[in-house]
């Protein structure tokens, strides 16, 4: 019985037979075992030499091709002599000695046309079974006109009998193929699901790395972009950057077409400005005009909001698909992008549709081609298309996307003539007071970036002395840098090493603080740990509203939404950014009305010697130290900077020192040797490594040490997949570099 089992499994239900063969093979199996079956009870009835001969042959047949079929891998050629020899020959020559239409007969020339269908594909199962229905009804008509020529039945009961038996015979034989068609519907969709699941998961996991490289590239470039040089070397620098934009567009588009597959894709929303979406997007496609004599305009209704509340990165990408499509089906002639929004029925105050309308004077879609404008991997007119870039997902993402948004895309367009996209998305309003003209203008004189640029430059610190703010985080160097960015505000910083002691500060109750800097990655214990504490144990008013702000070095989509939701009030990423932190001073810590009792130095100056230019610090080159990027994070004043890099090269040594005995501490579990240590001991040793690494990138990223920064970013990544072979491999060189930096900076910068 296992045995036949274990064949059973082999030849029917293995995948690795192709499917043709497996069904092949159940039909032929199937129809061994009726025939014999069907022999074998009406021998006993003692029929005719002539019908027993019949039946073996259909039995010799079944098997010789089962062998063959099996030895050779020939089930096309094996299917069709299978049709040929039993449904067009053997079965209806076995009905003229079974009693014809009156026996059971009319059940098999039923599978005969089931069984030409399962084995044979195309016009040739047509084929097959036209002539096998017309040998059928041949027979049906040879027996009309000579019912004396088909041998009878002897009595009623054997006539029922017969009936039963072929009967049950079909039924269990069609019910089976259902059934295991079914069962390979299943199997295959499992298949189908793994493979897509496998697919986004790969897509994920690749994105990064994909993506670092290409955002050093894009990054460098539009750094390289800011400084003054030729010509030349500004136009390859451009040409480098644009193509760095479209091969990331080119990757998002994958990686998102395949999490909506997958069900995994979400919305992340964030309030944003509107200007600066418009400029950004519109600045990365009017490059794709190149060489063509093609012209771009750009029309801003003034009356707009000047910010909203929604997935800013998603508006950006469905905007960026609309208009590079527009410049690059457009070889000349006019791209318009017109940008307006509606607040009319259906609306309410807080809510409206931002519209997006793009019209160019391109070559235009066929109206037979504008059914499946929308369809995944699909580029229409692809024969006079094809020296056109994309992948064909554009469109089809930008639709998804847009009723994610509860919004639609229409299109109307003349084959030769142009197109017209209108992009309508529901956003909510965050500040209702409109652009105005003297934005509007700027946007479409493509001067909005200059006046942005010189907002940012002239960035003033209000004096606030009355404030006091506590800074959180195990890292020494990460404390300088915040309060150096702090101190041009005129606040007082404290700063504390640990949550426990930020905890023991506001319990105590002596200082109240006006904000809380809080890391997130701390030893012992972590931020949103000690904030818990402060907000549900401590729980005095004071202790459930001060602001508290976290600072982290993981950056993520999402993080900021976690966060507040966890008891914080704002979040910012480091390394630092100043022009958040401003706004976040602005928003927690500045008190207009304690201003007016007092008198304040005037908005817009700094303390002194806060713009006085870069002298020695510009002067030198290290390697591995960003000194330009140091610099603009303290708004160009050099002493403070100073000041931050003696704290990373003091602190920084005990930090390594640390490393270093974690390594050696746990060298049999780096080897592989430490075969003892419990699944939660070796979690531990690695949270352990991952918290100190942690704190070692933000330290250098704080201080513009970019390439040592990345290297620990990348053994903090490590360490939390838990990859020991990648941490025993680069800790070493780590070091090295690490070493090496501040050695270069205790010598060049005299410390």
């Amino acid at each position: 019985m296992k045995k036949s089992y274990g064949l059973f499994s082999r030849y029917i239900l293995s995948d690795t037979l192709p499917l043709e063969g497996r069904i092949l093979n159940l039909v032929i199996l199937f129809g061994i075992i009726a025939a014999t079956f069907y022999s074998a009870a009406r021998a006993v009835e003692e029929e005719t030499p002539v019908f027993l001969i019949i039946t073996l042959s259909i039995v010799i047949v079944a098997v010789t091709l089962l062998i063959l079929s099996n030895k050779f891998h020939v089930y096309s050629v094996m299917s069709r002599i299978a049709v040929l020899l039993v449904c067009h020959i053997l079965l209806p020559l076995l009905s003229f000695f079974v009693g014809g239409i009156d026996s059971g007969m009319p059940a098999f020339f039923v599978m005969s046309i089931v069984l030409i269908f399962l084995v044979i594909n195309g016009v040739e199962c047509l084929i097959n079974v036209v002539l096998n229905m017309l040998i059928i009804s041949f027979c049906y008509y040879f027996q009309y006109r000579n019912p004396d020529l088909i041998k009878p039945f002897d009595t009623e009961i054997l006539r029922i009998a017969d009936h039963l038996q072929v009967i049950f015979a079909a039924g269990l034989f069609i019910g089976f193929v259902i059934k295991f068609q079914n069962s390979i519907y299943i199997a295959e969709k499992r298949k189908a699901d793994a493979a897509s699941r496998a697919k986004a998961d790969f897509l994920a996991n690749v994105s990064h790395e994909i993506r670092t490289p290409l955002n050093a590239i894009i990054g460098l470039g539009e750094l390289e972009l800011r400084k003054k040089s030729d010509a030349e070397t500004l136009s390859n620098l451009e040409k480098m950057y644009n193509s760095g934009q479209i091969l990331l567009s080119i990757i998002n588009d994958i990686l998102d077409i395949s999490k909506i597959e997958s069900g995994k894709f979400e919305l992340v929303p964030v309030d944003y400005n509107l200007p600066s979406l418009i400029h950004d997007t519109v600045i990365i496609n009017i490059v794709r005009i190149g060489s063509k004599p093609l012209t771009f305009k750009l029309k801003v209704n003034e009356t707009l909001p000047t910010s909203f509340h929604g997935d800013e990165l998603r508006i950006r990408q469905i905007l960026n698909n609309i208009l590079s499509n527009a410049f690059k089906y457009t070889r000349q002639g006019e791209v318009e992008l017109f940008v307006d929004w509606e607040n009319g029925p259906g609306q309410d105050k807080e809510n409206c549709m931002l519209v997006f309308t793009v019209r160019d004077t391109g070559i235009g879609i066929k109206s037979e081609d504008l059914e499946k404008l929308f369809s995944d991997y699909n580029q229409v007119n692809t024969q006079s298309n094809r020296n056109i870039e994309g992948t064909g997902l554009g469109l089809s993402i930008t639709k998804q996307l847009t009723e994610m948004m509860n919004g639609s895309i229409a299109v109307r367009s003349e084959y030769g003539k142009g197109s017209t996209f209108t992009v309508r998305i529901q956003q909510k309003v965050v500040n209702p007071n409109p652009l105005g003209k003297e934005i509007a203008d700027t946007l479409e004189n493509f001067k909005y970036a200059a006046a942005r640029r010189e907002l940012t430059n002239n960035l003033s610190y209000v004096q606030i002395p009355y404030a006091r703010v506590l800074v959180v985080d195990d890292i020494n160097t990460n404390l300088d840098v915040a309060r150096g960015m702090l101190m041009p505000y005129g606040l007082e910083i404290d700063c504390v090493n640990s949550g426990r002691q930020a905890i023991e500060r506001i319990k105590s109750g002596n200082i109240k603080y006006d904000a809380i800097f809080m890391d997130h990655m701390m030893p012992e214990m972590d931020g949103i740990e000690a904030v818990r504490i402060i907000r549900e144990e401590i729980a005095t008013d004071y202790a459930k509203n001060v602001p508290i702000i976290a600072l982290t070095a993981n950056a993520l989509v999402g993080n900021a939404e976690m966060f507040l939701g966890l008891g914080f009030h704002d979040f910012i990423s480091k390394p630092i950014d100043i022009k958040k932190l401003d706004s976040i001073v602005q928003k927690w810590i500045r008190d207009p009305e304690k201003e007016k009792s007092r008198e304040f130095r005037k908005e817009g100056t700094a303390p002194e010697g806060e713009n006085n230019p870069p002298v020695s610090l510009t002067s030198i080159d290290i390697e591995g130290l960003d000194i330009q990027e140091g610099l603009k994070r303290f708004a160009n004043r050099e002493e403070s900077y100073k000041r931050i890099l003696k704290s990373f090269v003091v602190n920084m040594p005990a930090l390594l020192d640390k490393v270093r005995s974690w390594i050696s501490v746990n060298a049999a579990l780096l080897e592989g040797e430490d075969t003892e240590s419990s699944k939660e001991g070796k979690e531990a040793a690695l949270s352990e490594y991952t918290i100190t690494i942690h704190g070692i990138k933000g330290s250098c990223y704080g201080v513009g040490a970019q390439k040592t920064g990345k290297m620990a970013e990348d053994l903090e990544m490590a360490s939390r997949r838990g990859d020991l072979d990648f941490i025993r491999i680069n800790t070493a060189d780590f070091m090295e570099k690490a070493e090496s930096l501040m050695a270069e900076i205790r010598e060049k910068v005299n410390f």
